[in-house]
């Protein structure tokens, strides 16, 4: 730990002996007493002192045998060492002086150079009661700001938190409901108005009931989870994938073409189709997917419209017999009525 300089500047001899003789009876080891016959002599022990780890706690400044005027020494060692008390003879200071001092730095006391006519010790022991007060107060505040910069990141992790826990729906881990159509909606608009392509897949698991009822509802939530991780896992990182309720999923597939779309929902029947899902018992369980494609057309007013058609379709599917994909009979045909790239 660094220790505490108390630096008398006094061309007279006698007077920086009486200076750290008084000063000597009040502190202890902790504080070190330098006598220096000018300013520049001062200045250049104060920074080695301040280099080394020390604090520079007070000045005492009186005649210099130097060219430096006391107002430029404490000025400059202000510049390091902004919260020393400085204290100086009254006889060594004009007008000038003082403004240059106030406007610059700072003046802790003026005394006059006969100490019979000032309490000096006391003057010494505040100063030195003032600059601990000021390390507790920058000591605390570096606590508190340690504190507030702690908090501040776990609130930050908390909202990130709710966030996910906000757009993310709880079992499959894919986004929720109100996540899917809130993220979708700019899809929507942006793709018509650059008279681009755009797909929707509605994703249903088939005879997710009975599995339910054979298997239990513990099994039937791992079913939508793996169901949902391999949906996710055969889709682009710019497809918007979310689960509407139950075992319903849609999809919305940006710049792609009714090909594409019927490719990329095939992808997924595939896939499902070919998962198993193995129980605690090491049950195996097989089961697949219909999905309803629908694409957008140039009067769709919104996502629910397009959801609609790519719905009708879905049901489609499951009359057909199931583990099917099936485009909206509405896009059959219509490419008239499509958005053209």
């Amino acid at each position: 730990m660094g220790k505490y300089v108390i630096a008398c500047i006094e061309s007279d001899v006698e007077i920086l002996d009486e200076l750290y003789n008084k000063i000597s009876r009040i502190v202890d080891s902790d504080y070190i007493i330098e006598s220096y016959v000018n300013a520049e002599q001062a200045l250049i022990g104060c920074y080695n002192y301040i280099i080394a780890g020390n604090e520079i706690l007070i000045t005492i400044v009186g005649n210099d045998t130097s060219g430096m005027k006391c107002e430029d020494f404490i000025v400059e060692l202000s510049k390091n060492s902004p919260n020393t008390k400085n204290i100086l003879f009254n006889d060594v200071v004009s007008v000038e002086s003082l403004e240059k001092i106030i406007n610059l730095a700072s003046i802790y006391q003026m005394i006059p150079r006969r100490f019979d006519r000032v309490d000096f010790e006391l003057i010494i022991l505040e100063a030195i009661k003032l600059n601990a007060l000021d390390r507790r107060l920058k000591d605390y505040q570096k606590v508190l700001e340690s504190a507030v910069e702690k908090r501040t990141k776990e609130l930050n992790e908390i909202n990130v938190k709710l966030e996910i826990l906000a757009t993310t729906d709880s079992l499959s881990g894919v986004r929720n409901r109100r996540s899917f159509y809130e993220s979708c909606a700019p899809m929507i608009t942006y793709t018509r108005r650059e008279n681009k392509k755009l797909a929707v897949l509605m994703i249903d698991i088939d005879k997710f009931k009975m599995i339910n009822d054979i298997y239990g509802h513990s099994v039937g939530d791992e079913v939508i989870r793996l169901m949902a991780k391999k949906t996710e896992g055969t889709l682009r990182k710019s497809d918007i994938f979310g689960r509407l309720g139950g075992e319903e999923f849609a999809a919305v597939l940006p710049n792609t073409s009714e090909r594409g779309a019927l490719k990329a929902a095939e992808n997924i029947r595939f896939e499902i189709e070919n998962t198993e899902y193995h129980t605690a018992k090491n049950e195996k369980i097989k089961f697949t997917v219909s999905v309803g494609v629908a694409l957008l057309h140039s009067d769709d007013p919104d996502l629910e419209t397009i959801l609609h058609r790519a719905d009708l379709a879905l049901y489609e599917a499951k009359r057909n017999g199931r583990n099917k994909v099936i485009l909206s009979k509405a896009d059959i045909n219509q490419e008239d009525n499509l958005i053209i790239q």
